[in-house]
């Protein structure tokens, strides 16, 4: 692959350009042509001379085009009007394809319906590039099409075509006028064709997570039950003015979606102090603030680089987020680009938006940075170039509000971890390990409140009440110390038959030498073996000084309508039962 790329001036000397790199084409006989040309508030009059030259000295070249906040221009993020970049493949069956989709109304059925339509253009297909007028189609909807109907081993990357109050966001293709409402896609591929994609976010998550407990597509109204605003406001005194994309631009919110992350940024706040966001946040999310931190995001790029130059790459395709262009600033923006122009040439432009598709599923992301590394044939044996310094020089050290983060992630996690354990000390009895009598009677009371109804089947809910034979004589016999070991011994097997079990079953410590067990789904019979099961193993236990220990049990299974306290009450007659027909026995309680 060979790209060449220029800054439109002129008609003129864009034609020169042009025909140069197709003298360059016919010498070296290379094959396939794709151009690029993407407008940063270009005249659109200069944007039809491009196209019309690339029409009349590239011939049978294909070409697409986008709107955008910032172009590439070797390597760095430009405020130049307008770029044109052409890629030729030297391979015989390499090749290129286009084709704009129009979706209107929003209609992501119809634009399934042209996608399956168009499938036999999908042969030898390796990977495509998508653009899209992101804030104007259903992306959401969009994403699952294209995640549906496009076969897994074809590779997807791209970006959103970018509008502002200035210009409104479009796409095209050759042939075809400017789209407001469509997605372009440049199907590439071939035998000897090769990709590898990847995104760099870079932001870290700071502080505890949260949870979106109230959102409508766009609009995040509450997070943990209070105004999504005073996160901004509270933790970070990020004003509600004119300035608060700016500033909570450096505070994005990560999302968590199964195994992976994206991330939103807020546009706007509104005077119920709910946030307008990037992108749909789904209601129930989980959330973390995360901060930018510019040498967290240059290790970032760089450890992208690396994976990027061990493939080799002979183009690189760049979509970088305008809001990283904003965080960064204008003069330093190129630092996070620059070194991927050192291993091969780019293209690209600042997005209002990325679009990736890793490991089956197709995301839209923001203020990511999304790579798409190509080359045609194996690996070529050639020295690739090192990293830009500006990156390498970081690689040692930790920047001041780097460690300061760290200091308070560290501090917030060990917070949170000492909360956990005073949690859990509330709940759990501090001998046996078990819960607490207060704990297991609130969960046998919620079980059968919940279940009180129709108390069968997978709602049936048991509980057993053990209490151990003779403990009295083993404490005034051998010692406390003794009776603490029978006692642990005895909860340790309780945990371990408890485990074993469907989820819900839960032991607890009830009094002194007495344990009590929620059996969720078993019904009188199968809790009654259930406790012959552990009645035996703990008749098995052989102790220092007493030898060995038995217990009692009485088993009841809840009746509709019954309460907690009758059912505990059943089960402790008939552990009495147990007890007064010989001890060491299960016994089920009368209905």
């Amino acid at each position: 692959m060979r790209q060449f790329q220029t800054s439109y001036l002129s008609k003129e000397t864009f034609r020169e350009e042009a025909a140069s790199w197709q003298a360059w084409r016919i010498e070296h006989a290379a094959g396939a042509a794709l151009v690029h040309i993407f407008s940063d508030g270009a005249n659109e009059a200069d944007v039809a001379n491009a196209r019309a030259v690339v029409e009349e000295m590239l011939t049978d070249a294909v070409y697409v085009g986008a709107s955008a906040s910032g172009n590439l221009h070797n390597g760095n993020v430009t405020n130049e009007k307008l770029v044109v970049t052409c890629t030729f493949f030297e391979q015989p069956d390499s090749f290129a394809r286009t084709h704009l989709f129009s979706v209107e109304n929003r209609d992501a059925a119809a634009f399934r319906a042209e996608l399956q339509a168009m499938r036999d253009q999908l042969a030898d297909v390796r990977a495509i590039e998508v653009i899209m007028t992101i804030d104007t189609i259903p992306i959401r909807e969009v994403c699952a099409v294209i995640e549906e109907e496009i076969p897994e081993d074809i590779q997807i990357w791209g970006g959103g075509a970018f509008g502002d109050n200035t210009f409104t966001a479009f796409v095209f293709e050759k042939g075809k006028a400017f789209n407001t409402h469509g997605i372009v896609m440049a199907m590439l591929g071939g035998k000897n064709f090769h990709i590898m994609n990847s995104y760099v976010i870079g932001w870290k998550k700071l502080g505890s997570p949260l949870i979106a407990t109230r959102a409508d597509g766009k609009v995040l109204y509450e997070l943990d039950g209070a105004p999504a605003y005073q996160i901004y406001r509270h933790y970070l005194q990020i004003p509600n003015d004119e300035h608060i994309f700016y500033n909570a631009l450096e505070f994005p919110f990560a999302v968590d979606c199964e195994n992976r992350v994206l991330l939103r940024h807020a546009l706007s706040c509104q005077e119920d102090e709910s946030l307008v966001m990037s992108t749909d946040i789904p209601e129930g999310s989980v959330i973390h603030v995360t901060y930018g931190d510019p040498e967290t995001i240059l290790q970032s790029v760089r450890q992208c680089a690396e994976q990027i130059r061990a493939f080799s790459p002979e183009v690189i395709s760049v979509f970088d987020c305008f809001g990283r262009k904003t965080f960064w600033g204008f003069k330093e923006a190129s630092r996070e680009t620059r070194p991927l122009h050192t291993l091969a040439p780019t293209y690209g432009f600042c997005t209002a938006g990325e679009l990736i598709r890793r490991q089956g599923r197709m995301d839209h992301h923001n203020l990511s940075l999304v790579v798409a590394a190509m080359r045609e044939g194996g690996p070529v044996e050639r020295k690739m170039p090192e990293l830009s310094l500006e990156i390498a020089q970081n690689e040692s050290s930790m920047s001041m509000v780097n460690r300061l983060a760290n200091f308070i992630n560290m501090a917030m996690s060990e917070l949170v971890e000492a909360n956990e354990t005073l949690s859990r000390m509330a709940v759990t009895d501090l001998m046996t390990k078990l819960y607490n009598r207060g704990e297991i009677q609130r969960r046998i009371t919620e079980r059968v409140q919940e279940k009180s109804a129709e108390p069968t089947g997978e709602d049936v809910t048991s509980v057993v009440m053990i209490d151990l034979d003779n403990f009295k004589r083993i404490n005034d016999t051998c010692g406390h110390q003794e009776g603490d070991l029978v006692l642990t011994s005895v909860a340790a097997l309780i945990r371990e038959a408890a485990e074993k079990q469907s989820g819900g079953t839960a032991g607890g410590r009830w009094d002194g030498e007495e344990f009590m067990i929620l059996l969720p789904g078993l019904d009188k019979a199968a809790a009654a073996a259930f406790a012959e099961g552990l009645r035996a193993e703990i008749e098995k236990l052989r102790f220092p000084k007493c030898d060995g220990e038995t217990a009692s049990f009485g088993v009841a299974q809840a009746l509709p309508g019954e309460s907690a306290d009758h059912l505990t009450s059943r089960a402790d007659a008939a552990l009495y039962a147990a007890k007064n027909a010989g001890k060491n026995r299960v016994c089920t309680a009368e209905e």
